[in-house]
This record gives C-alpha cells, sequence and structure tokens, in this order.
C-alpha cells in the first residue's frame, strides 16, 4: 500500500508531440490535483516545455513499442494515495473534480471506471449517443460513443498497466473493488491536424501484431481486425483476427456484425447476409446491421423483410434528422414495392 498522504491525487500522463493538445488539459487539472507527472516519450516539439510550465516532474521514456512499460513509468514516479491518467486530449470538466474527490474518499474502493466520451459527429457509429444540450466540452459534435475505462485507482504496485497497446489496469484490479462511474472524460481525439487517425491506427496494429500470435486476449484481436477492416483496406486479414476474438468469447456479436460488414465488403453477399440473418434471429440489433441486412435483403429481392428490418431500425430510436428521414422514405418504398402487383 502507498504511504502517501490519504485523499491525494496524481495526474500521471505520457506524451509525445502533444503540443495541440497539451496545454488545455493540464490548465483545467492542475488546481484540481496534488501533483502532476508527465512522461515523454520522445517528443520533437515544444511538450516538454509546455509540460514544465505546470510541473517539475517531467521526464523522458525510451519509446520501445509497449504503451504498458510507458504508464506504468509514470505511474512509479506518483506519490499520492491515487492516482489519475490522462491523454492529452483527454480534460475532465471543472464541475465535476469535486466529484472525483468524493470517489477517493471511499474505502471500500480500489478503482473507478470513468466513462470516456469519444466525440463524433456520424450518427451510424456503434454505441453513438446524440448530444441533447450542447456544452464547452461537446464543441461543435453532434454525439459521442461512451466507453467505460479504468483511469483513477489506488497508487498501489499490485495496480499496474498491461498491453503493448490498448493497455489497461483491468487484470490487476480486486473483485468487488472497483466501480463505474457516469463521471465523462471528454476526449477530441481528432482534433490535431498533424495527428491523423489513420496514421495512429496503422502504428497500433504494427505494435500489436508484434506479439499477437498465441495471444488469449480477445480485445487485441478485436482491435487488430477492426484496424484492418476500417483503416488498412485488409478485409481478409481483419475477417481472420476478428474470428479468433469470436472463439475467444470476446464481445462475439460485436466481431460477427464487423466480419458479415467485412464480407459484404469483399463482394461475399450470400455470406454476409447469412451472418447479419443469424445476429437478427438471435436478437441482436444496430441500426447499421438492420441497415445492411435490408440492403442485401432487397438484392435477394426480399422488399417486405426490408421494410421490417429498417423499421426495427427505427424503433432503436434515431436521433438524427437526415438518417430519421432517409429510413421513413425507404420504409414506404419498400412496401410499395412489396405490394406492387406483378
Amino acid at each position: 500500500m502507498s504511504s502517501s498522504t490519504p485523499g491525494t491525487l496524481s495526474l500521471c500522463m505520457i506524451v509525445k508531440n502533444e503540443s495541440f493538445f497539451l496545454r488545455n488539459c493540464l490548465r483545467q487539472a492542475a488546481a484540481h490535483v496534488d501533483e502532476i507527472v508527465v512522461v515523454d516519450t520522445g517528443s520533437s516539439d515544444d511538450t516538454r516545455a509546455i509540460a514544465a510550465e505546470f510541473t517539475d516532474k517531467v521526464v523522458d521514456y525510451p519509446w520501445h513499442d509497449h504503451f504498458a512499460d510507458a504508464r506504468n513509468a509514470s505511474l512509479r514516479l506518483a506519490t499520492s494515495e491515487w492516482i489519475l491518467v490522462l491523454d492529452a486530449d483527454e480534460v475532465i470538466a471543472s464541475e465535476d473534480w469535486s466529484a472525483i474527490r468524493e470517489l477517493i474518499s471511499n474505502p471500500d474502493m480500489d478503482a473507478y471506471f470513468l466513462t470516456q466520451y469519444n466525440y463524433s459527429v456520424e450518427p451510424m457509429d456503434k454505441n453513438w449517443v446524440p448530444i441533447v444540450e450542447k456544452t464547452a466540452y461537446s464543441r461543435h459534435y453532434q454525439g459521442y460513443r461512451p466507453n467505460p475505462i479504468a483511469r483513477l485507482f489506488r497508487n498501489r504496485d499490485d495496480i499496474f498497466y498491461q498491453g503493448r497497446v490498448h493497455e489497461v489496469v483491468d487484470r490487476t484490479l480486486q473483485p468487488g473493488r472497483f466501480q463505474q462511474v457516469a463521471l465523462p472524460i471528454h476526449h477530441h481525439m481528432d482534433e490535431d491536424p498533424a495527428k491523423m487517425q489513420a496514421q495512429r491506427q496503422l502504428n497500433y496494429l504494427r505494435i500489436i501484431e508484434q506479439d499477437l500470435e498465441g495471444e488469449t486476449d480477445g480485445r487485441l484481436w478485436m482491435a487488430a481486425g477492426s484496424i484492418c477492416l476500417y483503416y488498412a483496406d485488409e478485409l481478409a486479414k481483419g475477417i481472420a483476427y476478428l474470428q479468433r476474438a469470436v472463439e475467444l468469447g470476446y464481445k462475439a456479436d460485436e466481431n460477427r456484425e464487423s466480419i458479415a460488414e467485412a464480407q459484404y465488403r469483399l463482394g461475399e453477399l450470400d455470406k454476409a447476409y447469412a451472418g447479419y440473418l443469424a445476429l437478427y434471429e438471435s436478437g441482436y440489433r444496430t441500426l447499421n446491421a438492420l441497415n445492411n441486412l435490408a440492403n442485401l435483403a432487397v438484392r435477394r429481392g426480399e422488399q417486405s423483410f426490408a421494410a421490417d428490418l429498417l423499421e426495427a431500425a427505427l424503433a432503436l430510436g434515431v436521433s438524427d434528422y437526415e438518417v430519421r428521414q432517409r429510413l421513413e422514405h425507404n420504409i414506404r418504398y419498400l412496401r410499395e414495392q412489396a405490394e406492387a402487383p406483378g
């Protein structure tokens, strides 16, 4: 156990060329934490100088394609009882810091999964949540994808990061000693013009594939497969990776949906139809899966079934006006086609 002062909080970060985001992140956090630790993994811009405006704990760490090792280096430098981990492109709203202090006063908890708001303008994204009321943190975005992530935890040797990429502390947490809370981390990952998302994702894939053979963590197989589908344009490889995630029991239905999508894009329409249909018959529902199955049903002359599918999509609660209008138009058209004589 840490011998640090009870109730104290260290902000721990790893950074590389984060001058676009870093000052804003640290400015909003500095008054609310007892210590800031910044580990720099090889910046060539003024990231280190920005960090030094807020803390004297700015250290260099030699990068060797292992995010968990870099994270753990930052944890070892922390001296507070609790640790909060943020990336440079994330912020905590000023009104939520008091809730963080309340959380760390609970003696029965060792960690909290906060809710990362991954802001997006794409209403067709999986698990997309529309923004009802604009805030300074939602900016121009239409919605976000929520992601529970363990970022607030006790400063203890037995709580540490694992994973070369997409690193987590999850498997080091004791059952019954952690809790998921709605407190948001506002994540604006795509706003730095110097860091294109595709480049980041392809770098993640390169790192993941170094140790993928024999890996039993389905989360990494899913990550690799998704990058192959959406950034590397390697659909066959992506299908193989996602199938391995299914075999390992990790988010099986979500991965089966992605496999069906890849088959659709490859022109393997019968396989895609069978995959989507099996998910539908099992009760699985997402907007994309229903829309794609409807398109495949139309190709097979199943207009009435396609209309049923689009109505099921509407029933999910489509908040985006243009998407809802398009679905309603297509349903009317398909009903007319199904009912037309001959």
